[in-house]
């Protein structure tokens, strides 16, 4: 029976030590896994198509044209 009571309590006392610290550090998580979605965007290489501006941040899917700063 008091084995029993000292479970118990034992149980409680580490759940509500969780429940504390969980809402302390709601939002404060510096370094939060990249979720899948965005690893992939990371990855994936974007190119812009025939006629669009290209520049430095800009990469075109053929060539870029100098001169005229547009994807060919």
């Amino acid at each position: 029976m008091k084995l029993t009571c000292v479970v118990i309590v034992a149980v409680l006392l580490l759940t509500a030590c969780q429940l504390i610290t969980a809402d302390d550090s709601r939002g404060t998580q510096e370094h939060r896994a990249l979720r899948s979605d965005t690893k992939l965007s990371m990855l994936t290489l974007r190119c812009e198509s025939y006629g669009k501006p290209c520049g430095i941040y800009n990469d075109c899917c053929n060539a870029c044209d100098p001169a005229k700063k547009t994807c060919t």
